[in-house]
Parts: C-alpha cells; sequence; structure tokens
C-alpha cells in the first residue's frame, strides 16, 4: 500500500515536467501506460494533456480516437461517470466508425462507449489548420456518416449570424464542405471566432426523438496586406483657369482710359500751340487704344480653350492614376492569405452539451 501511494505521489510530481517536455504522441503513450498499472488519476491528466495538443503538435484523428477511448476507461475506473460519458461523446463525434478491442477494455467501459454511440449522431467532423486566399482556394472540412443522413452546413459567427451555407442535401459515407473565405456578399469576413455548424435538415429532424448540432470552431485571421496609397487630386494651384477674368481685364482696362482723359483735359502736359488740341486727341487716343488692348488680351468672359484642354490632361491622369493604383490595390488584397485554425468539435443535444 504505501508502495503504490509512494507510486502515486512520485507520478504526480513528475507529470507536469513530462507533459512540458514531451509531444502529444508521448504523453498519449505514457497515458496509456499509466493506465494499464492502474494509476488512474496520472492517466487521466496525461491523456487530457495529450488531446489538447494544438497545430502541428496535435495528435492525428486515429491517435486521438485511441486517447479519448482510454480516457473512457480511466474516467470509469476513477468513478467518474460523467467525464467518461462526455469523452466517449467525444470519440463519436470525431468518428462514429470506432469500434473498441473488448478484449483490452472492460464491459462496463464498452458499456458506456455503445450507450454513447446510440444516442450520438451518424455524423463526424473533422478539419486540419489551413492557410488559403480567400475566393481563390477552400478550406476543406470533412463529414463521416455510417447512414446517409441530410443536414445543412453552415459557417457562424461568434453571434450566431450565418456567413455561409456550404452545404444543404443528404451524402452517403463522407461529404467533403468547400469554404472558400468569403461571406455570403463575396467578401472575406473580418478576423474573428466562428464556427462551423452542422444540424440535420428539417425532413431528418421530422419524428426523430432527439435534435443535435455538431459545432467545429474556428479562428480566422488575415495576413497584413500593403496597399499604395491613392494619390491626390491636382490641386487648384495646379489648374489655369478656363474662363477670361473680367474683374483683371478692367483692372488692365481702367489704367488706360484714366490716363487717355488727363492727356486730353490736361493740354500743358503735353503741347501747346495751335496744334496742341489734335496732338492731345492722337496721344490720348493712343493710349486708349493700350488700354482696351490689355483689356482685350484677358479675354472678359471668354471660354480659354487652351486652359481647358490642360486642366482636362491634369485630371485625366489623375484618374488613370487612381485606376491603376485601386487595380493594384485589389490584386494585392485577392491575394491576401487568410489562417483558418479549427478547434475541438462538439456536440449539442436535446439532453444538453458532449463536449
Amino acid at each position: 500500500m504505501n508502495r503504490l501511494l509512494a507510486g502515486f505521489i512520485v507520478t504526480a510530481l513528475l507529470v507536469p515536467t513530462i507533459a512540458r517536455a514531451q509531444s502529444a504522441g508521448s504523453l498519449l503513450e505514457q497515458g496509456i501506460r499509466a493506465y494499464t498499472v492502474r494509476e488512474y488519476d496520472g492517466a487521466a491528466w496525461l491523456l487530457r494533456h495529450a488531446l489538447t495538443a494544438e497545430g502541428a503538435n496535435a495528435l492525428p484523428s486515429s491517435e486521438t480516437a485511441r486517447a479519448l477511448m482510454y480516457l473512457t476507461a480511466t474516467e470509469v475506473a476513477r468513478g467518474q461517470r460523467d467525464s467518461a460519458v462526455s469523452a466517449a461523446h467525444r470519440l463519436m463525434v470525431l468518428d462514429p466508425r470506432y469500434r473498441p478491442d473488448q478484449q483490452t477494455f472492460p464491459p462496463d467501459v464498452i458499456a458506456i462507449f455503445q450507450n454513447a454511440r446510440r444516442s450520438a449522431p451518424t455524423v463526424s467532423i473533422r478539419a486540419i489548420g489551413d492557410t488559403i486566399r480567400p475566393g481563390a482556394d477552400a478550406f476543406i472540412v470533412r463529414l463521416g456518416s455510417t447512414a446517409s443522413p441530410e443536414v445543412t452546413a453552415t459557417v457562424n459567427s461568434a453571434d450566431g449570424r450565418v456567413v455561409r451555407t456550404l452545404y444543404n442535401g443528404a451524402f452517403r459515407d463522407s461529404v467533403d464542405l468547400r469554404w472558400n473565405g468569403l461571406d455570403a456578399s463575396g467578401s472575406p469576413p473580418p478576423d474573428g471566432r466562428y464556427a462551423v455548424i452542422v444540424t440535420p435538415s428539417a425532413r431528418e429532424r421530422h419524428g426523430a426523438s432527439a435534435s443535435w448540432t455538431l459545432r467545429l470552431p474556428i479562428e480566422v485571421a488575415h495576413l497584413p496586406v500593403d496597399t499604395l496609397p491613392l494619390p491626390a487630386a491636382p490641386s487648384d494651384s495646379l489648374m489655369r483657369p478656363e474662363h477670361g477674368d473680367t474683374k483683371d481685364a478692367v483692372l488692365a482696362l481702367a489704367p488706360g482710359l484714366g490716363a487717355s482723359l488727363a492727356i486730353i483735359l490736361v493740354p500743358k502736359l503735353v503741347a501747346s500751340g495751335e496744334h496742341a488740341s489734335s496732338a492731345r486727341l492722337i496721344v490720348g487716343g493712343s493710349v486708349a487704344i493700350a488700354g482696351i488692348a490689355a483689356f482685350l488680351s484677358h479675354h472678359p468672359g471668354q471660354q480659354l480653350a487652351a486652359n481647358e484642354r490642360y486642366n482636362r490632361s491634369l485630371r485625366d491622369n489623375w484618374k488613370r492614376n487612381v485606376a491603376e493604383i485601386s487595380r493594384r490595390n485589389a490584386d494585392r488584397i485577392r491575394q491576401t492569405r487568410m489562417i483558418i485554425r479549427p478547434g475541438a468539435p462538439s456536440l449539442t443535444t436535446s439532453g444538453g452539451d458532449t463536449p
């Protein structure tokens, strides 16, 4: 008795160090060995930590099923029936075809497994993490079944809103659900937590004794994309006037008219003698003509065709640049990558959750 207690204490002290240092596969094998020597508490700890590994360190599907079966047996041995049922249900969600070795596991464990098998739906769900180009590639979720169920599968947001419907109909053996990473409007959804939800169709639910929902949580994250800034519109300082300015024309005319009047009205300033009047008129008229010429050179109120062409060319070049950069940015956005990380599937029945 003392030897068993000492062995349990040593196991309890060493398990955390072992779990941190070894892979999920090693944890699984050690958990199985602990179960076979009846160190059930240590076995449960090792098996659960093997099942929580994610990403590249996660157990493959076949080993996950094996871990869940041994976890079911371990929890039965520990007297934790609810935990045993939960592990058996997880196994059914992962692989409805799984059959335990009746020579390895005792009858009470086989009974727990068979009850879970009878109460669980005949649909399994699995997926591996992937990086896709939204709209070009697809994230694949595989449904399996031992029957020919009719189901509806959707991608839902965290608040339950349907983002995209993936499948609606019956299938036999298995079917691959393909999500291209876009929502119903054709746009990539924002980063966040989503779920692939599988439920029996209305016809499948008709007459059934219990309803169920299969849920595969997924996390979506977009890799950052560098886009080019759009060019600013041509500033007013670069634009030329497209109509003659009447105000400037009048300002140009005024000095000439003023000088002309002064020449005519102040004869002593220009000429004297009997021909002075004619000289004043000639000079004054010349100055007035110069003022009128200055006035007309401003094209008051007239359209300036050359300036219009110049301004149109500036605006057209700007629009072409905006269109080209917008096209390049759209290409870059289309090439962006979306990372999709699936979590552990769960099953909800009319009787409650079975994680």
